[in-house]
């Protein structure tokens, strides 16, 4: 039976799962301690390494492990009112993400998600209310199949309710780790199996929960702009190298 689990990916050396291990303790804490971009950096870090057809599943586990996370250390400060329609939500849009995912090229993915990455930093998405969660949780279910990555598309959405900050993290936290799981079922229904990351993603889950501790302990105000230039740096790079990636499968 282990003979299915083997310990590494193939197409991943003990060096390379080295370091995606501490860049996924690095943006457990981010994610924690600013609310959003630890889950971008972790799917820019994964492209490096990853096949097309294995980033946006395998990223959406480690996700869910990071997102599950924060809401076991911050429970009580999640907002459940805006959990329902958001599922509601979730669970349409991952219906269409599905059926429209069996029909875009990976290289076409790429291109997708540098171009959402690129818009997460430059663009601005509108400042929408309460009664737009159950709309919300639609589109961003439904990119999040698509593109992977659609923690700043909900964290816009409870953005303008104004939440203390452990409260705003929490019930985002509470919303990623929905959808991310729905998104984990979507792939594995339309056939993507998970057997040779299995190894590799617990340790991805557990490293993630130490860093999401960790960033809870610093959930204040001190070195946000620090760490978002950093941040938007490293996005933006990484956001070309796919959409060149992309663009060469096309060419």
């Amino acid at each position: 039976m282990i003979e299915h689990f083997p310990l590494l990916p193939e197409e991943l050396s003990i060096y390379q799962v080295t370091g995606l291990i501490l860049m996924n303790l690095m943006c457990a804490f981010i994610s924690t301690a600013l609310s959003l971009g630890g889950g971008i950096l972790m799917l820019v870090s994964l492209s490096f390494f990853l096949p097309p057809l294995a980033l946006i599943p395998i990223h959406g586990v480690i996700q869910f492990g990071s997102n599950f996370s924060r809401i076991f250390v911050s429970f009580k400060q999640v907002e459940f009112k805006l959990i329902i329609p958001f599922v509601s939500g979730t669970l349409l849009g991952s219906y269409f993400g599905t059926h429209i995912i069996e029909n875009i090229s990976p290289s076409l993915g790429q291109i997708g998600v540098g171009l959402f990455i690129l818009y997460s930093i430059f663009g601005k998405f509108p400042q929408l209310g309460k009664k737009f969660i159950f709309i919300g949780g639609i589109v961003s279910s439904t990119m999040s199949i698509l593109f992977g990555a659609s923690g700043p598309i909900v964290a816009t959405f409870i953005r303008n309710l104004n939440f203390e900050p452990l409260k705003h993290v929490a019930t985002h936290g509470a919303m990623m780790t929905f959808q991310h799981g729905l998104k984990c079922l979507a792939y594995f229904l339309i056939g993507f199996t998970y057997d040779q990351y299995l190894f590799f993603l617990i340790l991805m889950i557990l490293v993630g929960f130490i860093g999401t501790y960790l960033g809870r302990l610093f959930l204040i105000s001190k070195g946000e702009k620090y760490f978002k230039k950093v941040l938007s740096l490293i996005l933006f790079f990484g956001a070309l190298r796919l959409i060149y990636l992309g663009l060469q499968d096309n060419l």
